[in-house]
Parts: structure tokens; sequence; C-alpha cells
């Protein structure tokens, strides 16, 4: 299982697609229409997004924008037997948004079907067969064609070489979904037993200001991976986005770069506001045990405001992180941007058998602080 591609439900899909073209360096592949929506895809490596604008209020992009602000409202996930993936999710409880459908293309075909997922989001499990379009060519007036997915390796051949020549970011690393305070549990349950995830981590952090539980689970086939938050604490930044999301939903999603110095430095000069990362942070990180970043490798990441982290047991492999500001108007959905490299950050050797794994402690808490002391310039988290 890998993820296929991520729909977002906005209220202009050009004004949307545009902003990802000037400021994370997407192309865009696609656009179409259907009775209810105005479609527009963009891509960078292997990652597509779908940014749908309703065209009448009765269109599903209408609905979930009466309950939500724009952001996340479908995962898609690639699958080899979609008669398998599905059966064993309905067995397992799922509601059936929309029923399998095939399209046969010119050169492949194409099978789909659509889960309710947690809370409003919903999951679309895809098949493809040869080379297809990303979305059915029915609703399409122009669609990039796509090799086929399960001929290539966990770390995609097509991602490197895109990476090259379409923007920064090879493909998406992981997604992450907030859930109400007390449903952590049952949305870990949900996804292990319906779609087949597996935990890996667990966090709680606490600040003198607030808290949140993290679990991070992965799919054992394809390494999808899906950390879940609640709220610890009735001020949380988790209880903040689900005050303004008006319920659960996906808070951000992690795009991977193989140099995300270079990449944060450009993206800095097209003015992509970022999140800030106090001084006290690099002070500390030079004094942590096992640091084997050299003073100008820190020095740099200091300049571009990157968090770096390692797991004690494997030193070499580093962690490096950062955060965009909010994308939309509303304080809720982000990105983060992410590289998991060997320690040879030298001489950018990328030793992909030692990449990071994981995620880090450390820089899950700087993310918190960091995300804390905006909540305090907006005045909903109090000292």
């Amino acid at each position: 299982m890998k993820i296929d591609y991520v729909c977002f439900s906005v209220k202009n899909a050009i004004a949307t697609r545009d902003w990802f073209i000037q400021n994370l360096g997407f192309r865009s592949v696609g656009s179409g229409m259907s009775d209810d929506q105005a479609i527009e895809i963009v891509n960078a490596g292997s990652i597509y997004f779908v940014f749908c604008t309703a065209r009448n209020e009765a269109s599903a992009v209408a609905t979930f924008l009466q309950h939500h602000p724009p952001g996340v409202s479908e995962l898609a996930f690639c699958v080899p037997s979609i008669e398998t993936t599905l059966n064993h999710a309905l067995q397992q409880g799922a509601k059936l948004l929309q029923p399998l459908q095939t399209e046969v293309q010119t050169h492949g075909s194409l099978r789909w079907a659509t889960l309710a997922g947690w809370g409003d989001l919903t999951h679309t499990f895809v098949e493809r067969v040869g080379r297809t379009s990303l979305l059915p060519q029915a609703v399409m007036r122009h669609d990039v064609l796509l090799p086929q997915p399960f001929a290539r390796d966990e770390v995609c051949a097509l991602a490197e070489t895109a990476d090259a020549h379409y923007g920064f970011f090879s493909s998406m690393d992981h997604v992450v979904l907030n859930v109400a305070r007390g449903d952590l549990e049952q949305a870990v349950a949900w996804y292990e037993r319906v779609l087949g995830f597996q935990p890996q981590q667990g966090f709680e952090i606490q600040t003198a200001y607030s808290a949140l539980c993290s679990r991070v689970l992965r799919h054992p086939s394809g390494g999808v991976q899906l950390p879940i938050n609640e709220p610890a604490s009735s001020n949380s930044q988790i209880q903040e986005f689900l005050d303004l999301n008006r319920g659960s939903g996906v808070q951000h999603i992690a795009l991977e770069t193989t140099d995300l110095l270079g990449t944060i430095a450009h993206l800095r000069q097209k003015g992509l506001p970022l999140l800030h990362v106090p001084a006290t942070y690099y002070a500390q990180l030079r004094q942590r045990p096992g640091l084997t970043l050299t003073p100008t490798i820190v020095h740099q990441l200091e300049e571009q405001q990157i968090l770096a982290d390692w797991q004690d047991k494997a030193e070499s492999a580093v962690l490096l992180q950062t955060f965009t500001q909010p994308i939309f108007d509303e304080p809720t959905f982000f990105f983060e941007l992410i590289q998991r490299q060997a320690i040879r950050l030298a001489d950018s050797t990328d030793d992909r058998s030692q990449r990071a794994q994981g995620f880090g402690e450390g820089n899950f808490r700087a993310l918190f602080e960091a995300i804390e002391r905006e909540q305090m310039k907006r005045g909903s988290l109090k000292r």
C-alpha cells in the first residue's frame, strides 16, 4: 500500500494550485471538471495533490467546507489487489461510500472504490494496471499518465528522477491525523483492523503549558506512515486544531527531500513562511551527547531553522525537519519538510541503508513548543 494521491477540498482550486507552484515548486499536471466539482492537480516527485472546488451546493466538496475549513478531505491508497483490500475492510466494518468501479484506458485500466475514514476523512483504494491517468479520464480535461506503481522499489526510482526535474520534493513521508481527546486508541484500532496498519512508536509530550499523546502507525506493505495525535490538555495545540477544524482531520503532511538545507534556502527566497526555532534549541543541540554533525552543518541548520534528531542507538542516521506556517486562512493545516539522511552530510553522501527511521522525540517536542509559541501570538494559549 502506497499513498496514491491526496485530495484537498478548497474554495478556489486554481488559486491553491498557483500557491503550490509559486511557494513549493510543484508543477501543474492536470485539470478536470464534473457536474459538481472543478479539479486541479499538481505534482512533485511521486507526490500528487488534487484540489477540488465545489460547482454547486450539492457537491461533496461543498458539504465538506460547510463543516470544516479548507484542508485534506481524501487520502487515496494504491493497492496491488483492490478486491482483497476492499473485502477485508468491509468485513472489518468499514462503510462503503463509492462501490468498486473500473475504467479501461488506452494504456491500462484504473479501478477504485471509496470508504469512510475517521471523522469526515475518506479513503479511496486505487488499483492501476499498466499506465493510467491519476483520476478517471471521464472527468479530466488533461491528466498525466502514471507508470505501473508496484513495478517500483519502495524508495521510488521515479520519484528520484522526478525530484531532479520537477521540484524539490520526492515523496510523502507521512500524514498526521488529529482526533478528539479519548479517541486515540479507537482510531489506532480502526486503522489497524480495517486498513492493516501496525503500531511503531508512541509519544507523550508535555510542557509547562499543554500536552498531547501520539501513536505512529506504519503499513507493512509499502511503508505508509500515519501518526495519530490526541490532545492531553484542554489548551493543547491539538485541541486548538480540533476547535478550528470543527472536528478531527489531517493536521499536516511531511514532504521528503534529499537536500533539505538547499531546499529551505531556496524556498525562503521565494517567501515561504516557516516556523521559527529559537537559538536555545541549537545551543542545546551542540551539547547533546552523540552529536556527529560538524560545526559547519549545525551552523547551516541554525541559519535555515532546521531541526536535527537521531536515535541513541543509530547516531549515524539523522532526521532533519522543519515546518511551514499554516497554508490556509485558518491556522489548521501545514507542511512538514523532511530529510531522512545518513550522517555523511559533509560530503552529501546518502546511504539509504542507514537512513533515519521513525520520528525523533526531540524534534517532536521542538515542533510542539514552536506551535505553542504561535498559539501565544494568536492569543489561544496563555503563559
